[in-house]
């Protein structure tokens, strides 16, 4: 009753005609732009689905997780980098996590990611041993490397604590879809060292520099010598794999 008594009086106070074009081009508009905001942050952000994300146990003093990007998959590249990095740490754990299901939107790929990284880390403090865990993220797998450091550092284990080392490969800066700028000020600020390779030819949001707190190390000029003819954006995956497999790269960031 109050709004419909409102509504006569505002209604009073203009000619028709008035009234019409504020509703339209001023009202109207602003409650719709409104609406859809609240709508959009609500999809992105309100967790609707618990994640169901496989972690294998492990009493390993030394876990590297491996975290593929936007509608990407472990079987394109994760896989590969595991086998290497196994192969060069032969006493760790190597996991390629796989967390399609939940990378396939872009606007809610890094909510997904960062939420999934903080249950991963749940899982590997169940391992008592654990003194040392490396994380390896390309794209929006980003998000993931920083869930799991945020959560190992916010957790103690038993008079014990955790080195994070983070890899940065192309990261994508942009978080939820409405903070731009949130990779670059935040990825590597709760890891103990972090590096970030990236290609400057990348037009994907953020991927083509190095967060501020993140080591920045760009291979754009190395894509010739290595004649790579892929997306910049997929560029560092297979420079890093290569660099793994040749020794010339260690796992740890120094």
């Amino acid at each position: 009753m109050k709004i419909n008594a409102l509504f006569r009086k505002f209604y009073q106070r203009h000619t028709p005609l008035v009234f019409w074009l504020l509703f339209f081009l001023i009202y109207f508009p602003v409650v719709s732009f409104v609406v859809v905001t609240l709508v959009l942050l609500g999809y992105i952000f309100w967790p609707f689905t618990p994640y169901q994300i496989s972690v294998p146990q492990s009493e390993s003093t030394h876990v590297i997780v491996v975290s593929h990007g936007l509608k990407d998959n472990a079987d394109s590249w994760a896989i590969d980098l595991k086998e290497a990095l196994k192969e060069k740490n032969p006493q760790a754990e190597v996991i390629a996590l796989d967390w399609q299901r939940y990378a396939d939107n872009a606007f809610t790929c890094s909510v997904n990611g960062r939420r999934i990284g903080e249950i991963v880390a749940k899982k590997l403090m169940a391992n008592q041993h654990l003194k040392r865990v490396e994380v390896i993220g390309h794209s929006c797998g980003a998000f993931v490397n920083l869930g799991i450091c945020e959560g190992l550092k916010s957790q103690t284990l038993e008079g014990q604590s955790v080195i994070v080392n983070s890899v940065y490969l192309d990261p994508v800066s942009v978080y939820g879809g409405v903070f731009w700028h949130y990779g670059l000020n935040h990825f590597g600020q709760c890891a103990d060292a972090s590096n970030t390779y990236f290609d400057t030819d990348d037009n994907v949001p953020g991927s083509n520099q190095a967060p501020k707190h993140s080591q920045g190390v760009d291979i754009t000029a190395l894509k010739s010598e290595a004649n790579f003819l892929g997306k910049p954006h997929t560029w560092p995956i297979y420079y890093y794999i290569e660099q793994i497999k040749n020794a010339t790269l260690s796992t740890s960031v120094e």
